[in-house]
């Protein structure tokens, strides 16, 4: 099985949090599935390892994490979710000037992520369930990462 691991996975093992979804990447390794993470992963990493690839490289190498860019499927399937989600932003009063703002509370980069696990993998394994349950939906969480 191909699993995608997302950015929160990498960072509950760095900062020693969340056992419960750090445990599930532990069983994906004991089964010896694929665990992929799209470049962009690597990109929200860097600054952990205060841009030092190597040890970047070794900490995924040491988790069995292949990277793999993201390919035209999986922008095309990001794009789409990235404007349903525009669509449904929030718009907010500037309280200093009145002016009406776009309330953003995710990234794009979330939304790549999403797009490459929904064309490329068979799951995701994530501790961010909201984004990718509510535009991804189609999506499969490993272990059940995604359920409530």
């Amino acid at each position: 099985m191909k699993i995608c691991v997302d950015t929160t996975i990498f960072l509950d093992i760095l900062k020693d949090e969340y056992r419960s979804f750090q445990d599930k990447l532990y069983t994906a390794l004991e089964r010896r599935e694929d665990l992929v993470a799209p470049s962009v992963v690597y990109a929200e990493l860097m600054p952990q390892f205060k841009g030092k690839t190597k040890l970047l490289d070794e900490f995924l190498e040491e988790h069995k994490i292949i990277v793999e860019p993201l390919d035209v499927d999986s922008v095309i399937a990001a794009a789409q979710a990235w404007m349903k989600y525009l669509k449904r932003k929030q718009r907010v009063k500037c309280p200093q000037c009145g002016l009406k703002l776009d309330l953003k509370k995710h990234f794009l980069s979330d939304f790549h992520i999403g797009g490459f696990a929904s064309a490329t993998c068979d799951a995701i394994l994530t501790r961010d369930r909201g984004i990718y349950a509510k535009y991804f939906p189609e999506l499969i969480g490993y272990e059940d990462c995604l359920k409530t």
